[in-house]
């Protein structure tokens, strides 16, 4: 019973962004139902077909990351039968969800003004590209673009001389996805307090831009903006390294004159500590270069394993740089029950990705898997009040595809 239990959702989403908020919800407890196009439904189900993948795997990971806890509703919103049908729905639910752009919810009669009136207390959650005033508000985008390439993130990461580095898939979705689960638990808080519904919207270009804050702020009031500079930084305490063995870690002491005498230690230099030309981190920025190199000389004499029993045992901040596949088999990501089992409607036992938020008394929970497309539109509308005969006839005029 996690701390949404009871809270209805209907959502509107396709690909990543709008379905990881909802499901987000539906691991705290949410009852969520997705609407589908019943033509081909979320996009994101035939992953070859957007070429994703070379192959169509037997188990659509993205499909079940994002789309877990939910029912599925294939019906046709551009009929008004169809139209109805999610109109019912929102008339008793607590929240709608969609990344839809705003002009197409116009187009298909689900804008905030015609919820609204069949649901005055409803929270309409709302997110896209770029926002809802502005020149670009009604530009398509994915998070590779509003929230990558036009945040001034991928321009800040890379070695200078190199081209901006990509992104890995749905980095922006999933940060989105938190932000507006967040979003709607305080709307719907507000409403608990006050009895009223409200609009909210996020957009991937505003995320990124939160994301890059730091940076952003710095230009805003210094006038400065960041270029790379890859493993050239003022604090060589905070930077990447490789060790002997080809694996790269990663040094994170900010504060480095409070570090650097254990630091010296631990790379079996304690005389540097006592170089007062090094004895501060402004004088140690003017000879970075050289001290990065004398650093990557000492490191690449031992392995990584080896240097992590030195720096823990010296309590130094650090981190190994790991894989994906290092990432999913990490001790601690399984001490913290990140990956969680469920049973598969294949038969078989697959793990899925926790979200990372953990409630003491209303523990977040996956319940069940991904829905097929439509799996749950008959249950659905006969909760709603339709008949088999309703529903037959409903069929006959292609409502459900």
């Amino acid at each position: 019973m996690g701390p949404l239990s009871g809270i209805k959702v209907v959502e509107m989403g396709v690909f990543v962004a709008g379905p990881a908020a909802a499901a987000v919800l539906g691991d705290w407890g949410a009852d969520v139902v997705k609407i589908e196009n019943p033509a081909g439904g979320d996009p994101i189900r035939a992953l070859m077909a957007l070429g994703l993948v070379p192959f169509e795997p037997e188990i659509n990971p993205v499909l079940e990351l994002d789309n877990r806890n939910k029912k599925s509703v294939a019906v046709d919103v551009t009929k008004p039968e169809g139209l109805d049908v999610v109109l019912k729905l929102l008339r008793d639910a607590d929240v709608f969800l969609s990344n839809m752009r705003p002009a197409a919810l116009e187009r298909a009669g689900l804008d905030y003004e015609r919820v609204k009136a069949v649901n005055p207390r409803i929270i309409y959650a709302t997110l896209n590209g770029y926002g809802t005033r502005g020149p670009d508000k009604d530009l398509a985008a994915f998070d590779y673009a509003a929230f990558w390439s036009r945040s001034g993130a991928m321009a800040s990461l890379g070695e200078p001389a190199g081209p901006p580095p990509t992104q890995r898939p749905a980095m922006g979705d999933h940060m989105i996805g938190l932000q507006l689960a967040g979003a709607v638990s305080a709307a719907l808080f507000h409403r608990e307090r006050t009895g009223e519904g409200q609009a909210l919207h996020l957009s991937l270009f505003q995320a990124g831009l939160w994301m890059m804050a730091s940076d952003i702020q710095t230009a805003l009031l210094l006038g400065i903006g960041y270029v790379p500079t890859g493993r050239l930084v003022p604090n060589p305490l905070w930077n990447h390294y490789l060790a002997k063995d080809g694996k790269w870690f990663h040094l994170v002491m900010l504060q480095a004159d409070r570090f650097w005498t254990k630091f010296c230690e631990a790379i079996g230099e304690p005389e540097l500590a006592k170089d007062e030309n090094f004895g501060s981190v402004v004088k140690r920025a003017r000879q970075a270069q050289a001290l990065i190199e004398k650093f990557d000389a000492i490191f690449a004499t031992q392995t990584r394993d080896e240097w992590k029993v030195i720096f823990d045992r010296l309590e130094l901040i650090w981190a190994p740089i790991q894989t994906v596949l290092e990432a999913s088999r990490d001790p601690q990501a399984l001490a913290l029950g990140m990956y969680e089992k469920i049973q598969h409607r294949s038969g078989r036992e697959i793990s899925l990705v926790r979200t990372p938020v953990d409630f003491g008394a209303t523990p977040a929970t996956i319940r069940r898997g991904a829905p097929e497309l439509g799996e749950h539109t008959e249950e659905v509308l006969l909760a709603l009040g339709y008949g088999w005969d309703d529903i037959a006839k409903l069929r006959e005029k292609g409502t459900f595809g």
